[in-house]
């Protein structure tokens, strides 16, 4: 039996996702990654990418703060389950700090030295527990961990953990309809509380051609700290299958409310194995 080939990736995917690729929940929507979110055979499958990821906005305060990433992504489908790892080097200048997968505006708005470095290692799998049937659609579950692997300028100096499911629903040879409900636990530094709260991600791929893919996701996180507005943003994207063993994934991002990305971009080369 055939089914349909996901990536998740980030709010998310990362936003979006139940890994932030790039550091931030500001990277590549659901399908992006897998350049081609075609059919496929229960079979084994590796892929490596890499790219750049760009985001800016005031997330809440009185000045930008732009994340420019390098992402390093690694993805194994292994029949039913899929593990996946993500590790960036970041440029983050401005006021704001990258928590929980998202950016937060800081209280500080003099602090907008420009800093540079790794930064948290993100960890996911997922399982697929039932595939489609009749009307039924395709689910997974999913789990995703952060390791602080980032200096405290960058990110928190703290672990978090996530969990979320995951719905696809083909609606016609060429729409497939997927979205995601999630919850994640965030570790607090020292010197502040972070609150745990709710993902969701969903959106729409169309698949015109065999090799060409577009579509958009919409995605939302609970604030992350009391006083703040949760983050939400909409990310439309294209992927092309260049050949066998590369693709190419594009995506843009406009934020919806004034905590979230005013604006965002990114670029992915996939290698298939």
């Amino acid at each position: 039996m055939k089914f349909l080939k996901i990536a998740a990736l980030g709010l998310v995917a990362l936003s979006g996702n139940a890994l932030a690729a790039s550091g931030n929940d500001q990277s590549a929507p659901a399908f992006a990654a897998d350049n081609g979110t075609s059919a496929i055979q229960d079979t084994d499958s590796f892929e490596l990418s890499s790219g750049l990821d760009y985001s800016v906005g005031k997330y809440g305060a009185a000045l930008d703060t732009s994340v420019k990433s390098i992402p390093l992504e690694g993805k194994a489908q292994l029949g039913r389950l899929r593990i996946q790892a993500a590790l960036p080097y970041v440029w983050i200048k401005g006021p704001g700090q990258i928590v929980g997968g998202v950016v937060v505006g800081s209280s500080n708005p003099a602090a907008v030295a420009l800093r540079q470095g790794l930064g948290d290692l993100s960890l996911a799998s997922a399982y697929r527990v039932t595939n489609e049937r009749g009307a039924l659609p395709m689910i997974e579950l999913g789990g995703s961990v952060k390791l602080p692997t980032a200096k405290a300028t960058i990110g928190t100096g703290q672990a978090d953990y996530g969990v979320n499911i995951a719905l696809y629903k083909t609606v016609s040879p060429q729409v497939t309809l997927f979205g995601s409900l999630g919850y994640s636990w965030l570790g607090s530094p020292a010197s502040y509380q972070l609150n745990n709260g709710v993902t969701a991600y969903g959106g729409v791929n169309v698949r015109p051609d065999p090799a060409f893919n577009l579509g958009a996701s919409v995605s939302y996180r609970e604030p992350v700290a009391n006083g703040l507005e949760g983050q939400a943003a909409i990310s439309p994207y294209l992927t092309y299958r260049l050949n066998q063993h590369f693709g190419l994934t594009a995506y843009t991002q406009a934020g919806i409310n004034k905590a979230s990305p005013r604006v965002g971009a990114g670029l992915r080369l996939t290698l298939f194995q």
